[in-house]
């Protein structure tokens, strides 16, 4: 059996240079990576199932609802693999109503939120939208965070319409959450938590764009709450990398508003404006080869547990 130190899936092409990158800083420090892409996901599949192929730690960036790639990670579960973001946990994270109950018992702040099935009664459905008022949020109950998701309803017409749209989805209505503005811009950050650090990014959410902030203006905006926040929203869904969106409703007050997304958008903004800064992909990269680097010197006794528990 040949086995390599990181196996990385992925299926979106979005992806393709961040797996590139990463790909190539692993090979500088010595890691050995294996990549899975469409082109040869079912000759490693044969391997894997084989034993002629495994990981001693994978990364699975494909999409939640990926043909090819769907089961790969619950099958390699079955293996003596470690993993960034255990498939158990990933498929938690999935779960809205599952996170959102998650974040209530850890006492997370979140907004007013009910979900919603189709088959529910008019009555039940207004009763619901009426807890969160309207205009209201609109998301899909289950799948990773995207904004390009969320839809503003302004009654139970609207919300009836865009149910009955796709019938068997389900859906979680969040009361809407407009932040308060700090030095002019709205109090809204985009936080990445990356293998035990954290990284506050602003995110300005009508134009789209990242921006980094200093140490100098976290204090100073009084953002220092992000962190514990970001530490048990950690212990909740207990996923080694992701990212959540945060806002201040007002002056010290935090609400979670995207939960979290197992598989944040690694793209650059010197190509994409409304991607990260390039700086923090690269820190995002190394961060990425200095956990697995462990694992590589331990093989099988890896340094944390294969069951998704921490």
């Amino acid at each position: 059996m040949e086995t390599f130190d990181l196996g990385i899936a992925w299926d979106n092409e979005v992806d393709n240079e961040f797996v590139n990158e990463l790909n190539d800083c692993c090979l500088k420090e010595g890691i050995r990576p294996y990549l899975i892409h469409a082109y040869n996901f079912f000759s490693s599949l044969k391997d894997i199932t084989e034993d002629l192929l495994s990981f001693h730690c994978f990364f699975d960036r494909s999409s939640d609802d990926s043909s090819t790639f769907g089961g790969l990670a619950e099958f390699l579960k079955k293996k003596d693999i470690n993993f960034i973001n255990h498939p158990d946990n990933v498929k938690n994270s999935l779960d809205k109503s599952k996170i959102h109950s998650m974040f209530i018992s850890y006492g997370l702040p979140v907004p007013k939120t009910v979900f919603l099935k189709s088959q529910e009664e008019r009555q039940v459905l207004e009763a619901k939208i009426q807890h969160v008022s309207v205009p209201c949020q609109l998301k899909s109950a289950f799948g990773s965070g995207d904004e390009s998701t969320v839809l503003t309803v302004n009654s139970l017409d609207d919300v009836l319409r865009l149910m009955g749209e796709e019938e068997d989805k389900s859906y979680f209505a969040q009361e809407r959450v407009l932040p308060i503005k700090l030095e002019d811009k709205p109090a809204w950050f985009k936080v990445l938590y990356c293998f035990g650090e954290i990284i506050p990014l602003r995110w300005h959410p009508e134009i789209r764009e990242h921006e980094t902030l200093s140490l100098r203006q976290i204090y100073r905006l009084g953002l220092h709450e992000i962190w514990p926040i970001t530490k048990k929203i950690k212990q909740a869904c207990k996923l080694d990398f992701f990212s959540t969106d945060i806002v201040m409703k007002e002056k010290g007050k935090f609400l979670i508003v995207d939960y979290v997304n197992d598989r944040p958008d690694m793209r650059r903004k010197s190509k994409f404006k409304d991607a990260l800064p390039d700086e923090i992909v690269d820190k995002v990269i190394h961060s990425i080869v200095s956990f697995v680097k462990p694992i590589k010197k331990y093989g099988s006794q890896g340094i944390r547990s294969k069951s998704g528990k921490d």
